[in-house]
């Protein structure tokens, strides 16, 4: 989505040059995300930020559905908001072709993680997380919090702790959908593993996660 023609046909042009991207429509307002959204099955997003209405990241807050995001826009001053709400790249105009396309191989890591291990129902039971150079499958229910480190990510589970080679916001997009909060700028939580929520910090069993004052009225 974008408002500005120009910025639309270099995205388009950008786009054709992939065989496996499938350009399913140009919007130029948020009203027409929405709509498209809510009718067809989309993987990825190109969002600019500056918009008249609605900007990008109001729109991302209320999108359902919401598919997997790429801020594109001509200012800096977001990437830290694009974190927050889990984006998977932010592209910096005016960006090139060989950057477009890292942002889309980033996207496909995404969506072949989350696909891989559906189950019939529908259900992701199983989360594929990068650990060292392999793939590595995990419980859903077994995680308790993740921690952020950097360009890594601290998994908690029950009796152990795993260091996976993913940021925190890239795995954020894959338990999005499976009772997870983010409680902290660095901290993601399980809210079936909530025992106690203290002024400061969440208990979960016998680990305290840190509690952000950004975050609690959401909690």
């Amino acid at each position: 989505m974008d408002d500005e023609k120009p910025s639309r046909e270099i995205l388009k042009k950008f786009i054709d040059n992939i065989p496996s991207l499938k350009l399913v429509a140009e919007c130029y307002n948020a009203i027409q995300v929405i709509e498209i959204t809510s009718k067809e099955s989309i993987d990825i997003i190109f969002l600019d930020i500056e918009m008249p209405d609605m900007t990008g990241v109001e729109l991302l807050k209320i999108l359902h559905n919401k598919p997997l995001v790429v801020f594109t826009t001509a200012y800096d001053k977001y990437a830290l908001t694009g974190y927050d709400l889990g984006v998977i790249d932010y592209l910096l105009k005016p960006f090139s072709f060989e950057r477009f396309v890292i942002a889309v191989q980033k996207c496909f890591y995404n969506l072949k993680s989350d696909r891989l291990i559906k189950s019939d129902s529908g259900e992701l039971p199983y989360l594929l997380i990068k650990v060292d150079k392999d793939i590595k499958r995990f419980d859903i229910n077994s995680i308790y919090y993740l921690k952020s480190f950097g360009n890594y990510t601290k998994l908690f589970l029950q009796n152990r702790e795993i260091l996976c080679s993913e940021p925190l916001s890239k795995i954020e997009i894959k338990v999005s959908d499976h009772n997870f909060i983010r409680v902290h700028r660095s901290y993601i939580i399980s809210k079936s593993k909530i025992t106690n929520i203290l002024s400061n910090a969440v208990c979960l069993d016998n680990y305290s996660v840190p509690l952000g004052n950004r975050y609690k009225l959401n909690l």
